[in-house]
Order: C-alpha cells, then structure tokens, then sequence
C-alpha cells in the first residue's frame, strides 16, 4: 500500500456506508433513466408496416460501413429524489430531459443522475 491509499483509508475508516441514502441539494432532481421510452406509442398498420419503434438504437454509419450506437438526446427517467428548493417535480414522477446535461452520481452503481430542476424539459401527471 502507497501513502495515497494509507490516506485514503484512514479518511474512510469510520465511515458506515450501509447507513446513508443520498439527498439531492437545492433545486437538484435525481433521476434514474428508463432503458426504453414507456411512453412511446407503437401501431401496427394495416399494411403490416410498424411506426414508432425506435429501430434507430444501432444504425450503420456512411462514414465508417460499421454499425453505431445511436444515443438518445431526450430520454424518460424516473425521478427518485429531489431538492429541498423543487417547486414542481416530486418524488416517483417520470420527467423528459435532455440526457447530456445531467451529472452521472456514483452512489452505489444504481446508475442515478443528477440534474437542476430547470433543466427538466417537462413531467408526466395523470390527466383530471
């Protein structure tokens, strides 16, 4: 073990990871995105022609001949905390937000993400 990982362990020795959670701050959201758009309406037509799949997750590029990835700008996440400071969102809502303007947080490898309130592009609530 060097100085650097002697340090380091000495920093984190009293720490009980079993007994936290994370807490976003101010008017951050943290959010956790879906695989896949539950919300993305799929019709078969008549002609047996398919619309709304998003066949587009792997396309194969004119540049290069191979087959990309096809990333997501917007992208449906479920929003598992939020700031002391959020006016709309809450808890267990789905929200639509643009995917490269939130912060990956490495709580735990859950995969959450963190981003400001104002950058949630909208929210999904029942109808009245």
């Amino acid at each position: 073990m060097n100085i650097s990982d002697n340090i380091i362990k000495k920093n984190t020795n009293n720490i009980n990871t079993d007994d936290v959670d994370i807490v976003p701050c101010n008017m951050s959201v943290l959010v956790k995105f879906y695989e896949d758009n539950p919300y993305r309406t799929v019709e078969t037509m008549a002609s047996g022609l398919i619309v709304g799949i998003e066949s587009t997750k792997k396309y194969k590029s004119n540049e290069t001949g191979e087959m990309e990835n096809n990333d997501e700008v917007i992208a449906c996440a479920k929003v598992i905390a939020v700031g002391p400071k959020c006016e709309n969102v809450k808890v267990g809502e789905d929200v639509f937000v643009v995917k490269y303007i939130c912060n990956p947080v490495p709580f735990r490898k859950m995969g959450y993400y963190m981003v400001s309130e104002s950058n949630i592009m909208c929210r999904i609530v029942k109808k009245d």
